[in-house]
Formats: structure tokens, sequence, C-alpha cells
């Protein structure tokens, strides 16, 4: 029997806009239109439907988070007409609980944070597992193979051409996890994955840098939607056998992004989803990256989207940051510098990391050097 997916096929955008600023094609995947907002809907959509298939109509989705994933969830069992409790932290704001209970779901709000609320999304799944399925925001296989879709439409939209690089950002793994899965199956196992998060939330980059998985004390960044204190071991194992490049940007370039991406398209995404946006309004940092890069050559950017964003917020970051993100204030640390310091005192695991992830091939001219997977922008106070 043929199931069919709670998620819709998203358009994939040539823009003009990002072209010009860029000075090479610049592709957008927009993942912002799915019916729940953001990409999420695929794979936890795609995970819901295989409980429903188990549990029947007396299926309970559980899920712990307070943002994009908990709305996913909902919207799937209010589309397969069953039950669904999110748990969320107190950080939550009120605008997302809104929209999740619009959704029909329950929501119960528990701990300051998102890990005492998966404690106890866990342990109300454990009372009654006969009904009850467990629907973690990001660290599942099945969520990752959902989400891989997005890659198999693209492969169809971009017509045989391969791209040169795929952006997408990263918070607990899932969206990489599953772009990495999807360009394995599609054949295009060396199309580098450029991995935006940011500060404050990157824990991936760090545990990249670090060769384990690293956990941060807190999450710092307006980007909450990335904050995942630790990566899935997935997405650093994945980082081993397929070219990735972590990066780490400012709230100021994620929020700066949103603002542009207004005017220069018309959506209105939050600065998760800004994070990988903000490369392409710094083409410096594109081409620091992949200094190979030509007018003829494509890039995909993954809209990622999000739920968590209004008209307050957007004024309110504009007033913070400037209609352009403040990017003066930003420096870029060379990646010379970070692997110097990385070769002095790397662990075989690291130089693991540093060797299989995409190292673009030098180029002759008298451009900047090329920015490593080690390499992450900070605040210049960060790095004086």
């Amino acid at each position: 029997m043929t199931v069919q997916p709670l998620h819709n096929p998203t358009p994939l955008l040539h823009s003009t806009d990002l072209t010009r600023k860029t000075q090479t094609n610049v592709w957008l995947k927009l993942e912002n239109l799915q019916p729940s907002g953001s990409f999420k809907i695929r794979g936890l959509g795609h995970m819901c439907q295989k409980a429903v298939l188990k549990y029947g109509a007396e299926t309970h989705l559980i899920c712990s988070s307070g943002g994009n994933a908990g709305l996913a969830v909902a919207y799937a069992g209010r589309q397969l007409e069953v039950k669904a409790t999110i748990v969320v932290p107190r950080s939550c704001s009120e605008f997302m609980m809104k929209k999740i209970r619009a959704e029909g779901a329950e929501v119960i709000v528990e701990g300051e944070a998102w890990d005492e609320a998966d404690l106890l999304a866990r342990s109300l799944v454990a009372n009654d597992p006969n009904a009850r399925a467990y629907i973690p925001p990001f660290d599942h296989p099945d969520i990752w193979e959902g989400n891989s879709t997005m890659v198999s439409e693209l492969k169809a939209q971009l017509g045989g051409v391969v791209p040169d690089a795929i952006v997408c950002s990263v918070g607990g793994g899932g969206l990489m996890n599953g772009v990495i899965l999807g360009c394995q199956a599609a054949g295009w196992d060396k199309v580098p994955v450029l991995a935006v998060e940011t500060h404050g939330a990157n824990s991936f980059q760090q545990s990249v840098l670090a060769g384990e998985l690293i956990t941060l004390p807190a999450i710092t960044s307006i980007a909450t939607s990335l904050g995942a204190k630790k990566a899935s071991a997935k997405s650093l194992e994945l980082s081993l056998v397929h070219p990735v490049v972590p990066f780490a940007v400012s709230d100021a370039m994620a929020a700066g992004a949103c603002l542009q991406f207004i005017d220069d398209h018309r959506f209105v995404v939050e600065p998760a989803c800004g994070a990988s946006l903000s490369i392409a309004y710094t083409p410096a940092l594109l081409t620091n990256i992949f200094p190979n890069l030509s007018h003829d050559s494509n890039i995909v950017f993954i809209v990622c989207g999000g739920s968590n964003i209004n008209f307050d917020l957007l004024a309110e970051y504009k007033q913070r940051f400037g209609a352009e993100g403040q990017q003066a204030s930003i420096a870029v640390r060379s990646g010379d510098q970070i692997l110097l310091k990385m070769t002095t005192d790397a662990t075989p695991v690291q130089r693991a990391i540093l060797s299989n992830n995409y190292k673009p091939a030098t180029k002759v001219t008298s451009a900047p050097a090329s920015v490593d997977a080690s390499v992450s922008t900070e605040a210049v106070n960060d790095i004086a």
C-alpha cells in the first residue's frame, strides 16, 4: 500500500538577487513553504506515519520540542487523526505554544531546557509503550530518511546538474544527516555540504574540531531552533565519510540575513535559517570556503524556514543588529591558524576528520586562503 507523505514537494528557485551578490548561480530549496512552516515535516511526518502504521488509531504521538519539531508533530497528529502531546520547556514562547495548540495537540510545560522536557516525554512513553510513540526532534533514522527526500526532489529539479555545494543550517543534525544521506543515494558523494550554525549553538562544529561529541553548557544564541546542546552521533560519523564543512556565524549575521531575505524574496524565516543564508549575503565567506567557484557554479541553499518568527521579533532584531547585521563587526579567523593549532596536538580522530573533510584545490590568485572545515566566524572581541 502506498502511503501519501505528509510533506509537500517544494519549489527550487533560482535567486537573481543572490546570484548577483555571489557571482555564482544560487538556488533556493524552499522548505519554508511546507505546511508546518519548515522542513521538519519531512522527517517527523515520515516517523509519525510509521508509528501510526504500527500502533493504529490508538497511537499517541509524544514529542519533546518547543519549536518547529513540536509544531510538525502536532500537524502530523491532526492529519493522521491521532492524539499528539508536545512537551515544551519553560523557555518556549507563548507564540509557539499557541501554534502547537492550534493544531489540536496537548502542550505540557516541563523544565527550564529541552533536556528536562525530553525526560518527561520519555517517561510518558514508558508508561504505555503499546499506544504511545516517542518522536524525537532530530535523532532517529526515520527522520533522516524523511529529510533525505528533499535531495531526490532536488536532483530531479536540477535536471542533471550536479551542485558544486549544498548549504544548510545544522542544530541537532537531523537536516544535515538527511541531506548527506540523500546525496549519497543520489550519487553526489563528492558534493560538499556547508553546515552552518550560530555561535552559542555550534555544538556540531565544536564536536568536529574536538573529534568527539561536545555538549554545550548552554544555548546562548538567538537561533533557538539550532539549540541542541549536543549534535547527533550520526552527524559526526557522516562528517568522516562525506565532505562536510562546519561553519559558525554570529547572531548579527543570521538576523541580518533574515531581514535582507524579506527584501529580496518576500519570505520570513527564523535566524536558524538566516544562519545559512548569511553565507550568501557575505560573498567573501563563500569564496573563501569554496575558492574555485565561478559564474557557472551552482550552489543550493536549503531554506529550512521556521515558524518561531513574527513582526515584533524582526523589529527587535533590526533595532539590535541593524538591517544588515553589523557585518563590519565580524572577523574571519584564518583557516591556516586553526589548522596549525590543530596539527600541533591533534588526536588520530581529529586528523582523520580533517583528512576526510572537503579541501578545495588551491587556486593561484591573490585571493585570501581557503577556509577549511575547522574555520569559524567570531565576533572581534572573541578573537582579539
